[in-house]
């Protein structure tokens, strides 16, 4: 059976608010009505929480939901009543500010469609106040649906021991079907097909990763504090443009509106990607934006490798040690220097900085070439003889990371040391595991536990060294790193007590096919006051 749309009588419907777009539900990916993505909870306070749940109505109409808030499973023992609005402006998604809820209670939710159909029923919890022993948050990034299972997701879902879940950015990716990767794994559909510029295409491309029944579990059962990083948007995402967006695609203002107002309406969050989220008197959660608020465009270093040495060591003392030069912008820098401070000065054991990208310096080791295939391209070996020809001159060619921002970056390990902050940085972005100490002056300033993906390949897609072998050296080329795994896929759990901050990364056997099997696992430590890395 085939269906002919008018699309523009389509569009005009739909932004009139006459009707909620239900072509995507046609190809079977998620229900056509109902409440047709589960629930999930999101950026959670010591009293207060919001709610989130996607509900289409029979004529795509607007709804009033009931939300009902208890403190058990049975939902017997009512503390809070709401309501929430879906329909056609929202694209059908819900959400609902409960406040005024006891600090650090496990609480259990539901909503209620006018015609008596329910939600599952989700379960979430506020922040704890006052002083703690324990609290594990679960860390995950780079999640590409096509590239495999969401195994990840679903090893974390069957835990019993997570207290919140942090997501640093590429929980979607905007590529066209096929492209990355070029073959997907079976079962794995994404919608739209075509690469995801407008609303109504990101919206479309949440739908098809939320039907996911991992990333449904997940959402239902914790809180979620989720930022965006570049795939959310555009590949390598910049204030005012992106690799991966073409003048033929539109104004990039237009496009960064649309995708974020698609990540506000499927991932309840706060108003601003900033904030402080004081976990009882144990730590201070502090989420940045490092992609889109005020980050100046990458630069490109292409022409100083190809003009040698000389012109690389330019580079490095010229455009790349700009102090003018942004990744957080102006206001968001002052904020994090005044919060960082703030957090210290009030008793908080820890500063947690969860943001978008690697801020340790990854060097290439002087033997990379050992690392690929004998018939690489020349393309690719370039690639690799450019990251030795940066790292000769003692920079990393990685321009979108940290370490294209050096300024900027040696402006925050001093605020930290200014705040005498205790200071963890979380990174995803890379699709690999890492771990660094930071320091700043030759001081330690704190250090940086990078998360590998859920699905998204790293080394393993090109290099065919093992990757014990490149750890080793990597490790030896790089003063900061200390440890890195950049074969497996999983996800990371942080444990924070007074005295010690742990972090495991889990590394999931497979994501081909669905399997909660591990491959193994490796931590590292810091110890209040210390600013330097254990590996355990």
């Amino acid at each position: 059976m085939s269906f002919t749309i008018d699309r523009r009588a389509f569009l005009t419907a739909t932004a009139a608010g006459l009707l909620l777009p239900a072509r995507p539900a046609l190809a079977g990916l998620w229900p056509q009505s109902g409440f047709t993505h589960g629930v999930a909870s999101g950026n959670p306070g010591p009293d207060h929480i919001k709610l989130w749940t996607r509900y289409a109505s029979a004529d795509g109409r607007d709804t009033v939901l009931k939300v009902e808030v208890a403190t058990d499973p049975g939902l017997s023992n009512i503390i809070a009543r709401s309501e929430a609005a879906a329909g056609p402006a929202s694209w059908g998604t819900a959400q609902a500010e409960i406040t005024g809820l006891p600090p650090g209670g496990w609480l259990f939710y539901r909503f209620t469609a006018p015609d008596g159909s329910q939600s599952p029923i989700g379960r979430t919890r506020t922040l704890p106040a006052g002083p703690l022993s324990r609290f594990n948050i679960a860390v995950f990034s780079c999640s590409n649906k096509p590239f495999g299972y969401f195994n990840a997701y679903a090893h974390a879902a069957a835990r019993n021991d997570i207290d919140l879940i942090v997501h640093l950015g590429d929980y979607i990716y905007e590529y066209q079907s096929r492209a990355y990767p070029e073959v997907p794994v079976a079962d794995r559909e994404i919608a739209p097909l075509h690469e995801i510029v407008a609303l109504d295409d990101y919206r479309q491309r949440y739908a098809s990763y939320r039907v996911d029944p991992a990333l449904q579990e997940l959402h239902r059962l914790w809180p979620m504090i989720a930022i965006w990083d570049d795939h959310e948007i555009a590949n390598d995402s910049w204030k005012d443009g992106a690799q991966n967006h073409q003048p033929g695609e539109g104004p990039f203002s237009v496009r960064r509106a649309a995708a974020t107002q698609a990540h506000r309406e499927w991932l309840p969050q706060a108003d601003r990607m900033w904030q402080r989220y004081d976990i009882g008197t144990l730590a201070s959660l502090i989420t940045l934006d490092t992609r889109i608020h005020g980050r100046d465009k990458q630069l490109d270093i292409a022409p100083a490798l190809q003009g040698g040495a000389a012109a690389i060591a330019a580079f490095r003392d010229g455009a790349l040690a700009d102090p003018a030069r942004q990744i957080l912008g102006l206001d968001q820098e002052a904020w994090l220097a005044q919060t960082l401070k703030a957090s210290a000065g009030s008793g908080q054991r820890w500063q947690l900085l969860a943001q978008q990208v690697i801020m340790g310096n990854v060097l290439t080791p002087r033997n990379a070439l050992e690392f690929i295939p004998a018939n690489a391209d020349a393309r690719f070996k370039g690639f690799v003889q450019a990251g030795m020809a940066a790292s000769a001159a003692g920079i990393s060619a990685a321009m979108d990371m940290w370490a294209g921002y050096p300024a900027a970056r040696q402006r925050l390990l001093a605020a930290a040391r200014s705040a005498d902050a205790d200071l963890i940085v979380l990174a995803g972005d890379s699709h690999n595991a890492w771990a660094f100490d930071l320091p700043h002056q030759g001081r330690p300033a704190g250090v940086e536990f990078a998360v590998h993906s859920v699905t998204s390949p790293g080394y393993e897609q090109a290099l065919t060294a093992s990757p014990d072998r490149i750890r080793d050296s990597l490790v030896a080329a790089s003063p900061e790193l200390k440890y890195c795994q950049t074969s497996r896929r999983g996800y990371a759990m942080l444990t924070l007590t007074p005295d010690e901050v742990r972090n495991d990364w889990i590394f999931l056997d497979t994501v081909t096919t669905a399997s909660l099997a591990t491959h193994s696992s490796a931590a590292a430590t810091v110890r209040r006051g210390e600013r330097r890395l254990r590996m355990v």
